[in-house]
This record gives structure tokens, sequence and C-alpha cells, in this order.
């Protein structure tokens, strides 16, 4: 070992195993806090109800221009769009086509006087409440009979 010209012995560079330890537990510490964050790789009831509103929207501006009825069936797996020509049939349109809910999410549907959601030509709506619920977690849409549609905190 080399002495300094004071006499002292030098230490030897690199770290204890007490300061890799405390090292170790705070980066332990800090990859349970992310992992603990992390947002649900399901998603939320609320992302699906923000989709499912933006479409119902756009399927109330589609009625208006189209000169068509756009009819909106809603059940526990999804929710499709059909235009009312000579009978419903099933809206072309890509913004428009068939959905599933994401996994888990449950919906019930209060449409008033039917099963159907109808926008019609004028933009007026059939008057509905859908709410999406996962594991205790709620997310509503309401539909009114002037047809705007609101993202409904329940």
């Amino acid at each position: 070992m080399p002495i300094s010209a004071t006499g002292a012995r030098r230490r030897e560079a690199g770290f204890t195993l007490v300061e890799l330890m405390v090292v170790i537990t705070i980066i332990g510490v800090a990859a349970a806090a992310v992992v603990l964050t992390l947002p649900d790789a399901r998603g939320r009831p609320a992302d699906d109800a923000e989709a499912f509103a933006s479409r119902l929207v756009a399927a109330r501006d589609l009625a208006i221009v189209s000169g068509h009825d756009i009819g909106v069936r809603i059940d526990a797996g999804g929710y499709g769009f059909d235009r009312r020509d000579e009978g419903w049939l099933p809206a072309a349109e890509k913004a428009l086509q068939q959905r599933r809910w994401s996994e888990g999410v449950q919906a019930l549907a209060e449409v008033e006087g039917g099963d159907r959601l109808v926008f019609d030509t004028t933009g007026l709506a059939t008057p509905a409440h859908i709410v999406l619920e996962r594991d205790g977690v709620r997310a509503g849409v309401a539909v009114d009979a002037a047809g705007g549609v609101k993202l409904d905190a329940r």
C-alpha cells in the first residue's frame, strides 16, 4: 500500500457494501412507485364514454348532412350505428362502424321509448342515458331531445 508524504495511508477507491445496498433500495422503491401509478392496461370507462360521445356527435352531424336518420344500437358488449333508408341498414362510414366496449366494461342503456337511440335529419334525438361501469368505476353519456351529447360524471 502506498503511503503519502504525511505518512497516512490512502483509502482504496470504490463503494462499500452498505452504499450499494442503499442505492439498490432507492431504485427498488422508485420502481415500485412507477408500477403502482401505471394506468390500467384495459383503459378506463371514462375513455370508452368519451369515444362513444364523440361518435354520437358524428352520427348526429351525419344525420343532418346526409338527410337520413341515424340509429344507435347499444348493448352490454358494444354499440353500432344504422342508417334508415328503406329500413335500418348498417352505416358504412368508418367512424360509425360496430365497436366493442373495453374488456370488463358493462353498459346499461336507458333509451326513452325503445331500444334504439335515433338522430333525425334535423338533429333531434331520442333522449337516452348510457352508463358504463367496471370495478365500481362509472362513466356516463347523456343525450337530450335536442340532440345534445354530454359526458356525465356520476
